[in-house]
């Protein structure tokens, strides 16, 4: 698999010639070396850009769409004079996609610096995912307290950060790993199932534990908040809640990781897929 991962058939066609031309004294051995090396080089770090990039696009794509299902979520509730409910589907998704391009960097990066040693472990994949995870979750989380307690003098006592990032992004790196081997046999909708599931069963289990997603942490942040007039209660009431209760917030929080997950991994998978070709 590792093989696979970062050299295409052209590379590795031209990697053997340079070493068939060592063998039979058409090359000098140090010139033919230094060559085969710089090519694995180039190679290794287009594809880990390739990669990461692509990763971070479709993680911003599912940020859009968990952005406008919170946004329309919070613009059906009563609002305050002058604001408009397409100002507040516009800051929310700009808010939701903001985080998801951050979070999507910093987990397809991880998995994609893993195959800079040509590792195609499962173990090394998650690793790679959830150590981007945890990083920028971290980082964000440290910028966000520090500017609300900046601006407004206190900070939500419960908002996303690197541990939660950790997990999502753990289970990205366990979906990534296996859709490349399901896209051999399966179409991409198919192959990314996985990570939409890992997804949805880790931001569920986020929340169960005590932790929070973004849309807790937007929820959090509101309460926050005493003349803030966002409420998600009409997804509350989907489940007949009073409020944006428990249940709700564990069903969103695996929609958001499902959401995350199954689009950085079809875009990580898709990147993949146009390389090798």
């Amino acid at each position: 698999m590792s093989g696979a991962v970062f050299l295409s058939p052209t590379k590795r066609s031209r990697n053997a010639s340079a070493a068939c031309a060592v063998c039979l004294g058409m090359m000098p051995r140090g010139r033919c070396a230094s060559a085969s090396i710089t090519t694995a080089a180039t190679t290794d770090w287009a594809t880990f850009w390739a990669l990461g990039g692509a990763g971070v696009v479709g993680g911003g794509l599912a940020g859009l769409l968990g952005g406008l299902f919170y946004g329309f979520a919070g613009a059906s509730q009563p609002m305050a004079p002058g604001m408009g409910a397409a100002s507040i589907v516009l800051v929310l998704t700009a808010i939701t996609v903001l985080v998801a391009l951050l979070g999507a960097a910093g987990v397809s990066f991880g998995i994609a610096a893993v195959g800079l040693w040509n590792s195609g472990r499962w173990s090394a994949t998650m690793a790679g995912g959830a150590v981007g995870g945890f990083l920028i979750g971290g980082i964000v989380k440290l910028l966000g307290l520090d500017a609300f307690n900046l601006v407004i003098g206190q900070s939500p006592t419960q908002m996303t950060g690197a541990l939660e990032g950790a997990v999502i992004g753990a289970s990205v790196g366990l979906g990534v790993w296996l859709g490349r081997r399901q896209m051999r046999h399966m179409p991409l909708r198919f192959a990314i199932l996985p990570a939409a599931v890992f997804g949805a069963l880790s931001g569920a289990g986020i929340v169960m534990a005590g932790g929070r997603l973004l849309g807790g942490s937007i929820y959090e942040l509101a309460r926050l908040l005493p003349q803030s007039r966002l409420r998600f209660d009409q997804i509350g009431g989907l489940f007949g809640e009073s409020g944006f209760g428990p249940i709700s917030q564990i069903v969103t929080a695996g929609l958001e990781g499902m959401l995350f997950a199954a689009g950085v991994t079809a875009a990580i998978l898709l990147a993949q897929r146009q390389r090798s070709a």
